[in-house]
């Protein structure tokens, strides 16, 4: 064939082939607008010079870190007024919606995931390659937040983590939203009161902790409530006087929970003290690190792990993943600081808590002789929990389980609320210590309490 006759045949397909190029290019600049459209429509761009970024959507949970002026966050979900965000560094928490611009982004139902898969892999980005950062089994549920391809983005204690879309099954049905307590549905304003904690708490003349004391109101006294405000509740001293009080300090009564023969708290009938829910979404957990502060706890024989550190490690991840779940999370500690038993008990009373995990990691007189974990209980009322709970880390965890154990340890026996303590392992083990310090180690503790709690509520 001669070189002419070459040109000519490029000659007729060149206008064709500059035609689907240039229809291919105009397909990935669409792509790319929406994709861009799609991401600035869910982020909100911080107003003030440093914005502190909390644990939880309130000014009672502790700062997780700080962003700066015009920088721009994920927006993920909306609570009282606090926007879940997610941080450049993939780490999530909470923003007041009052010191960031939200534009014209509409915040849509969350849309949930059911695992399908017995034991599935959470990893850190959307590829059999990358880094293992838990495991989630049959039924978790998990918050989705984008999809690539067959890889789904999830929410994940705390962080945005990737699953494959082989092992899950899209919910139809978002999760179910916790509902404040004096908001529910038909309930009685009028007859709602506030009672305070079990120590003498402050009312003020405005709801801040820099405001005039006003009252110091004693255990357990009650006030008729007025409305909320924020953190704090509004509520009615007398005829002409009226308050505010911390809600981290104090709790609503429902009218239904008014009974002129309600029984006096006994330290032997826990169970009568728990609320009934149906879900872990609507549940109250309190999750306590042992030991902090001046108290280590057991500390490795190489004086380089200690267990006050590791039982926050867990704690934290552990509220992480409860939160995904919708469910409302309290911390005795939630940075190294010394809390007497006394505090951690009654932090489980003030919240009306539907669990209390206190969890620990052990240590026997002669090293090497104990290993794996232990679920201890009190009162016969926790021993269906205490199951449940020990159940999961048994079939989970690569320690050995040794199982339910009565254990007469002051924050069980005085506590009115469900509680077990969980030993984690054995700081002079040198079988444990290869796993205790360790994320996936912890990570697949948090997850195998999850699943315990998820099915202990839905019974």
């Amino acid at each position: 064939m001669s070189s002419n006759s070459i040109s000519q045949k490029i000659e007729k397909l060149l206008p064709n082939k500059i035609a689907f190029i240039t229809f291919f290019m105009f397909l990935i600049l669409l792509t790319a607008g929406a994709a861009v459209a799609l991401a600035n429509e869910n982020m909100v761009t911080v107003e003030t010079a440093v914005l502190n970024v909390r644990y939880g959507p309130g000014l009672s949970h502790e700062v997780l870190t700080q962003v700066e002026e015009d920088d721009r966050l994920f927006l993920l979900g909306e609570e009282n007024k606090w926007y879940k965000v997610r941080l450049g560094n993939d780490q999530v928490g909470w923003v007041a919606s009052w010191l960031v611009d939200s534009g014209e982004i509409t915040q849509g139902d969350s849309q949930y995931a059911k695992v399908t898969g017995e034991a599935v892999n959470i990893r850190q980005f959307s590829n059999t390659d990358s880094e293992i950062l838990g495991t989630v089994y049959k039924d978790a549920e998990l918050q989705i937040l984008y999809q690539d391809g067959d890889w789904y983005q999830v929410l994940y204690m705390g962080q945005v983590a990737w699953i494959h879309g082989d092992y899950i099954e899209i919910l139809n049905t978002t999760a179910a939203e916790e509902m404040p307590v004096n908001a529910s549905a038909g309930s009685d304003v009028e007859n709602t009161v506030v009672q305070m904690g079990d120590i003498v708490t402050n009312i003020r003349s405005q709801p801040t902790t820099e405001s005039e004391v006003i009252y110091a109101a004693q255990p357990g006294e009650q006030f008729e409530f007025i409305e909320n405000n924020e953190d704090w509740y509004h509520i009615r001293l007398d005829e002409n006087t009226t308050g505010y009080v911390a809600g981290w300090v104090s709790s609503i009564i429902e009218p239904s929970a008014q009974t002129e023969e309600s029984p006096a708290p006994t330290e032997t009938a826990s169970a009568q003290y728990a609320r009934t829910v149906s879900s872990l979404a609507e549940a109250t957990i309190v999750i306590d690190a042992g030991h902090g502060g001046y108290d280590p706890g057991a500390i490795s024989p190489n004086q380089m792990i200690t267990e006050k550190d590791i039982t926050l490690d867990t704690a934290l991840l552990l509220k992480n993943r409860l939160e995904d779940a919708g469910t409302n999370v309290i911390l005795t500690r939630g940075s190294d600081q010394f809390i007497s038993l006394d505090e951690r008990v009654q932090t489980a009373h003030a919240h009306h808590a539907d669990a209390f995990i206190s969890l620990h990691y052990d240590a026997v007189e002669q090293a090497n002789t104990m290993s794996g974990t232990t679920t201890y209980y009190y009162f016969d009322s926790d021993l269906e929990l205490a199951n449940t709970v020990n159940r999961y880390l048994a079939q989970n965890t690569p320690l050995t389980n040794n199982g339910v154990r009565l254990g007469n340890y002051y924050v069980l026996r005085t506590n009115r609320q469900p509680s077990i303590l969980l030993e984690l392992g054995y700081m002079n083990s040198d079988l444990d210590l290869q796993y205790i310090d360790t994320h996936s180690y912890q990570a697949t503790i948090v997850e195998a309490v999850y699943q315990a709690l998820r099915e202990y509520y839905s019974q």
